[in-house]
């Protein structure tokens, strides 16, 4: 039944609100999606370019399910599983549609851990619609290409946020990375003034906090996404209530190992990392002066070497 139903739908290359009811019964009625069953929801997600507004949700819902909460260890994304999604995704690497950009989020939502390269990969598929201004994560939007558009800026928000969500309370080096490529590539576009917020927040975060991943209570990960998620305050305005927020949060994440995270400190090796990203072209960005300026003042102690490049913001 599920078969001709699922040639039925492909056919049409559309999937209605009674398709999914129909979907939703057969695959919930069974004890647990098969990877046959997880290969077809990709294969209708592909054949439809016309797709009910509910199929996203359940076309997420479902695959999470499978990946993260059939999987073993549950709970737990494998690097074969997070192989196998990308894979799912699209041979070329490319998000095709908005539900699978839905799908990614819920499951790094869900996971207790996950790849770091798996929300670096989200990251990067708004970094190469940024670019190009193309894709589905534009479609049917009049969004200029190398512009960071509100848009976007929210997209890569819940990326951020939903990572945290899984208790990774800084933004690593992938995320920092695929943030300071978009930097670089609009450097000269009237971005969204949410975005030089955003990018000066995860870039001081990482390299302020990032030490060490630490598993979070549900209440602690809300925290940080009200921080990271602030825009009411100015550019600069954020700087003392971000290191009094963030302080707090990492002592009450682990009251009784206060040592556990060298927090606040720039050493060699990431002083050597902020002056090769802010160093690639010949000017400071406007995120980039808000977050030398952020490490300027509120880092316990600085690698020598970064010294020259701080002095310039001040």
């Amino acid at each position: 039944m599920l078969k001709e139903s699922v040639a039925r739908i492909c056919f049409a290359a559309r999937v209605t609100a009674d398709d999914v009811g129909e979907l939703r019964r057969a695959f919930y009625g069974e004890a647990s999606i098969s990877a046959d069953e997880a290969a077809t929801l990709f294969r209708i997600n592909d054949a439809c370019a016309v797709q009910e507004p509910n199929w996203p949700v359940f076309f997420a819902e479902a695959l999470t399910d499978y990946i993260v909460h059939q999987a073993e260890p549950h709970g737990y994304v494998s690097e074969d599983n997070a192989q196998w999604l990308v894979q799912q995704i699209g041979l070329d690497g490319q998000i095709k549609h908005n539900s699978e950009m839905e799908l990614l989020i819920k499951i790094l939502e869900s996971a207790k851990q996950v790849p770091d390269a798996l929300a670096a990969y989200g990251l990067d598929q708004v970094k190469n619609a940024v670019i190009t201004g193309a894709g589905p994560l534009r479609s049917g939007l009049q969004l200029e290409a190398g512009r960071v558009d509100a848009v976007d800026v929210e997209i890569l928000r819940r990326i951020l946020y939903a990572y945290a969500g899984g208790g990774h309370i800084a933004v690593t080096a992938a995320e920092a990375e695929v943030l300071f490529d978009i930097n670089d590539a609009t450097l000269d576009a009237d971005n969204d003034p949410a975005w030089s917020d955003l990018f000066a927040k995860a870039v001081a975060n990482h390299l302020m906090f990032a030490t060490r991943h630490v598993k979070l209570d549900r209440e602690t990960a809300l925290r940080r996404e009200k921080w990271l998620g602030d825009t009411q305050s100015g550019m600069l305005d954020f700087v003392g209530a971000m290191v009094s927020s963030l302080r707090k949060i990492y002592a009450e994440a682990s009251p009784r190992e206060p040592q556990l995270f060298e927090t606040e400190i720039i050493n060699t090796a990431e002083a050597e990392w902020l002056l090769q990203r802010v160093n690639r072209d010949s000017r400071i960005s406007p995120a980039e002066r808000a977050a030398l300026l952020f490490i300027k003042q509120e880092a316990r102690d600085i690698d020598a070497a970064l010294l020259p490049l701080l002095d310039k913001v001040a």
